[in-house]
Order: C-alpha cells, then structure tokens, then sequence
C-alpha cells in the first residue's frame, strides 16, 4: 500500500542523494510520493530525472540561505494525507532488508514514531555516559539496544500523520545549526507519541563533510548561535523558572572557565545567547 511521503532535503550532494532515491527503489510499493527540496548552487534538477527511479517524485528548488527545517516545511506543501511521513538526510544509504523491517516494526500500530539505527564502531559494546540530565533521559546509553526515546532525528525518523499533525506539523525553522532534534522530539512527546529507537534496522550515514547544513555554519559564529538555541529551547518548552536555572548554570560554567583559562568566550556567548534568545518567538 502507498501510504509513505517521503521528505529529503539536500544540498550540493548530487552523488549521494542520487544513490539515496536509487536504494528507494526497493521501498516503491509503500511510496505515495518523495519531495526533494534543493539547495545546491547547481542545477541538478536533470541529473535527477535522467535516475531510473519507480515511484513518484517531486523537484522542488529552494534558496540557499534558507535553514533545512524551511526546505522540510517547503516539502510538507506537497503532503496529501498519507498516513506516514517519513524524513530522511541526503546522505544516507538504505538497505532493501531495513525497509522490510520498517514495515513490519510499524505493522502492529503500536509506534508513533520509528528512528532507525546508525551503523558506527563501537555500537555494539559501548555504553556511553552524557553529562546533561536531558540527555541522559533523551539518548541510548547502549546503541544496540532498542528504547523509548525522546530526542528525534529530524533527518532519519518515520513519524504517523496524526501525532505529526497533533506535534503542530510544521518545522520550527528557528533552529539552524542545533536543537531542531530536540524541539521535535519534545513537540512529539507533548503530542502523546510513542517514540521508539530500534537499532536492528540498521542504515548507513556517510557523514559526507562537504555539502549540506554544515555550510550554514560557516557564516555564523558557531557558539554564540548553540548558546542562544540552547536557551530558545528552553524558553520554548519549560517554565521561566527553568530557563533562569540554565541561564545562571551557564554563567557559573562561563566563570569557571574564564578563572581556570582566561578565556572569556564560554560567558560572554553564554549571556549574550541568552538576551537574544528573548527576543525569539
């Protein structure tokens, strides 16, 4: 049955989405429709249409400056009530056998929201320690093992129509380089899903260094916007009690690091992060 719409945004990555959409091949009896919103500073609208492609898809060009979450939003125009969404980066690769596992992971309607696994050294042994009690809660301690999670991969996850739409549908395209995972996860949970990680459905992330939202973060200054995000999140999901409680951790941590290094960076993008987080909305 045709009941997926696939999302994927890419970014001067002609190669790799090219081997996506061909490993999509498999997955052709459950696809409605795939949505490919690009970025690249060429035209690679062509070299797509010439792929031997056997389902539906739409091209869609966006412009450059605009954040991956706005060419997420810009696909969802095209969305047509399928019952899953599925959304997927540019340069992942994805075996025949981890689509016939999705299917049969979702068959039984009891997950709202499916995040595969990502093969990587290590996974099957090591046990990871985070320093943050957010994401203790939030992320596998044990790669190999399945769970409920909250933290969602904006850009590996299949989510249903209904908790998507309860979750307020659209992207928050305030997030550029960071949080964008955590706010949906978080705007997920709220919405009541069952958010599950299962890590037997393995699919390979090539990590490709050129391309994609990476190039966002050439024009920023990188801490600066992680701090005010940091903060925006907060702001966005938990009392002004709580935002207070980090902002003034985050001030302790500043001085800390300035009176051990004599660097001054860590507080004063700390407090700068935090007043321009106000002004977002």
């Amino acid at each position: 049955m045709k009941n997926f719409f696939l999302v994927i945004p890419t970014r001067d990555r002609l190669e790799c989405v090219s081997n996506l959409l061909l490993d999509l091949n498999a997955f052709q009896d459950s696809i409605s429709q795939v949505i490919i919103v690009d970025q690249s500073q060429t035209d690679i609208q062509q070299d797509i249409d010439k792929l031997p492609l056997h389902y539906q898809f739409t091209f869609v060009k966006n412009n450059r400056e605009n954040s991956v979450n706005h060419s997420r939003n810009r696909a969802l125009d095209y969305y047509q009530n399928e019952e899953w969404l599925f959304f997927l980066d540019d340069d992942l690769r994805i075996p025949r056998i981890a689509f016939e596992q999705i299917i049969e992971v979702l068959k039984p309607n009891i997950v709202d929201v499916l995040i595969p696994g990502i093969q990587f050294e290590g996974m099957e042994t090591k046990e990871f320690k985070y320093n943050t009690i957010l994401d203790t809660i939030s992320k596998p301690g044990n790669f190999s093992k399945s769970r409920f999670r909250l933290q969602v991969c904006s850009g590996l996850n299949i989510v249903k129509r209904d908790v998507f739409k309860e979750a307020g549908f659209l992207f928050d395209e305030n997030f550029t380089i960071w949080g964008d995972d955590w706010d949906y996860g978080m705007r997920l949970l709220q919405a009541g899903a069952n958010i599950y990680f299962q890590p037997k459905i393995l699919v390979e992330h090539l990590h490709v260094s050129a391309g994609g939202q990476r190039d966002k973060q050439k024009s920023v200054n990188v801490e600066l916007e992680k701090e005010k995000l940091y903060f925006y999140f907060y702001k966005k999901h938990f009392s002004n009690t709580v935002l207070k409680q980090q902002f003034y951790l985050r001030v302790i941590e500043g001085i800390k690091i300035m009176l051990q290094t004599g660097k001054i960076s860590k507080l004063k993008n700390g407090i700068k992060g935090y007043r321009l987080s106000k002004l977002m909305k």
